[in-house]
Order: structure tokens, then sequence, then C-alpha cells
């Protein structure tokens, strides 16, 4: 069957009928997926927030807790907070907030983190603690695990503790 070509703009004001359609990569953004168009989830990027909290009103503490194993095919981790509602104060108490990853093939949690996040005197009350991750991608049946650990012996310690993590996953 002979192909036409088109060299220039071409305006159908009817409907187009065919049996395949293949478009060049780039051509469908945001703009042209309407705000009703009903996509599976199957078929989208899903992004959202994992957190791991302590409760305000008592002294932040050691922790060692899994806060998600990854569904999708493949995954990416965003961004990871960490708040102390209330800073460590008076001395030289402090604790460090570290995300790991581990699966089955690799059992044993290690850090995706260039450096584990130390919240101490030195910080603010409720200060928003950006980590810098250095191993952001995830594949399906990875589990991220929250990992804190306090020091000192003086002063008070932190209290009231939020971990956010931001992840995005592809489906399967």
């Amino acid at each position: 069957m002979a192909k036409s070509r088109v060299d220039g703009d071409l305006h159908i004001t009817g409907s187009i009928t065919a049996s395949e359609v293949r478009l060049p990569a780039g051509t469908v953004d945001d703009e042209a997926v309407a705000a009703g168009a009903a996509i599976d989830a199957t078929k989208l990027e899903h992004q959202f927030a994992v957190r791991y909290y302590q409760a305000d009103n008592s002294d932040v503490a050691d922790a060692i807790v899994p806060i998600h194993t990854v569904n999708g095919a493949t995954g990416t981790i965003v961004n990871v907070d960490v708040v102390c509602i209330d800073a460590p104060e008076g001395g030289d108490k402090a604790f460090t907030v570290d995300l790991k990853k581990c699966n089955e093939a690799s059992p044993t949690p290690a850090t995706v983190l260039d450096s584990v996040v130390t919240i101490s005197s030195a910080d603010g009350d409720c200060e928003v603690n950006e980590a810098t991750i250095s191993s952001a991608s995830l594949a399906a049946g990875d589990t991220l695990v929250v990992a804190v650990a306090t020091s000192g012996s003086t002063g008070n310690q932190g209290q009231g503790l939020i971990v956010t993590v931001t992840l995005r996953e592809d489906p399967q």
C-alpha cells in the first residue's frame, strides 16, 4: 500500500479512524492529556510520601524501622527530609537519621545517603534538614529502612521527629 505524505499543517474537522497511530517521542505531554482522562494507574508513574515519626513530648529514641517495600517495577527516591519539633538543647545530645535499602538478594540494609542527617543543638526547632541522596534508584522488592541513633550525655534530647521520604514508582 502506498504511503501519503503531507508537508505542512493538516486540519481535519471530522474524525480520524486508524488501525495504528505512531506518535514521535515527546509529542504527548501533560497539557495534551485531558483532566478527566481515564488513564489506568498501571500506566502512570506514582509520586507519594512515606513518613516515619516519633511523638513530640518524648525523647527521640534509637530505632530501626522498615517503612516501605517497592511494589512497582522500578522507582526513585526523590527527597528525604528530617524535622525535629524540639531540637536537642543545652549539651551534647544529638541524633542521626539514615535511610537504608535492602532486598532479598542483599538482606543487610545499606545507606542510600551521602551521609546521615545529624540533628543537634545547632539546629532550630522544626528546621527542615534535607538529606543528600547518593543512590536514588529502586527496584521491585527493595525495602526502605529508617535508622535513628542517639548520642550524648548532657542536655536535653530532641523531641518529636518526622522523616519524610518522597518516592516515585513506575507501574509493573
